[in-house]
């Protein structure tokens, strides 16, 4: 990685996740043509890179050594192992070390075009999304959704669980009918523009049908023109049972991140949506 980028980290970690990638960089023979940017609770960092290959993407997560492992640690390379037809980053190679108390993955992945559809997992804004970005989002995940993995993110003992801690006994029978691979964080921070594509696959698996579009839809209630075009073009899936316990399992997920300071203004759309879905599952 160069070392002239024009880069000072806040706290000691991000300066240790700096270092990190730095260390991958010069592992991997790449030099960084960007600004590092790190993921959720500074647990990531990333940065577009330069290869001798050509144009990649870096990323360096970092757990403690107890927690390094299992699918959540390798659902980027099992999906590019495991999922074909979905636009989507591939990784090219992987290597691991460890620091400490700590287990370092590194990830150089092929480099998509565009931009992120937004900062945040929530939408903000609208975007001005072209119908060949809808077509491309509805294809990737029809055939991510006929996708055969072992890998489960969600079971039903899971699901019945959080939706009786948040909503009592609203939902007498909380069982799910057809269970299909899932992104399983498709909110706006994890789609590209103007090609769509999707990316950050730790948590894919297994989930209840129609489970992106409930996390796509949930996380598009502050705009909602947005909100009902999601809704137009998933109706199918958000309207049908799975789809309805899917919104009230992400609604509480939700929930837990706004009780931890996340998007607080999702509060109140969060819980009108789930009268609705309650009001639906009775009908």
């Amino acid at each position: 990685m160069s070392s002239q980028l024009d880069f000072h980290p806040e706290t000691g970690h991000q300066a240790w996740l700096a270092a990190t990638l730095a260390k991958a960089a010069a592992e991997a023979g790449a030099t960084a043509t960007g600004e590092p940017v790190f993921g959720w609770r500074e647990r990531t960092i990333s940065a577009p890179v330069t290869t001798a290959e050509g144009a990649r993407w870096l990323r360096v997560v970092s757990e403690q050594q107890r927690y390094a492992g299992g699918d959540f640690w390798t659902g980027n390379t099992d999906a590019t192992t495991a999922i074909t037809g979905v636009a989507k980053p591939e990784v090219v190679r992987h290597w691991e070390w460890a620091d400490g108390e700590y287990r370092l993955r590194a990830e150089l992945m092929t480099l998509l075009p565009g931009r992120h559809c937004s900062a945040t997992p929530e939408l903000r804004e609208s975007l001005p999304l072209p119908e060949e970005w809808w077509c491309g989002l509805r294809s990737s995940l029809a055939r991510l959704a006929d996708t055969h993995t072992q890998r489960v993110h969600l079971t039903q003992a899971d699901l019945a669980h959080r939706i009786r801690v948040f909503f009592g006994d609203r939902v007498p029978d909380p069982t799910v009918t057809a269970w299909a691979a899932a992104h399983t964080d498709l909110h706006w921070a994890n789609l590209m523009a103007p090609e769509c594509a999707l990316v950050d696959w730790e948590g894919w698996g297994l989930a209840p049908a129609g489970f992106d579009a409930a996390t796509l839809y949930l996380h598009t209630l502050a705009v909602p023109d947005m909100a009902e075009r999601v809704r137009r073009e998933f109706a199918g899936q958000l309207d049908a049972r799975d789809g309805l316990l899917a919104q009230l399992y992400v609604t509480g997920r939700m929930l837990l991140r706004i009780n931890s300071g996340d998007y607080p203004d999702l509060a109140i759309p969060l819980h009108h949506n789930a009268e609705r879905v309650l009001a639906a599952l009775h009908h």
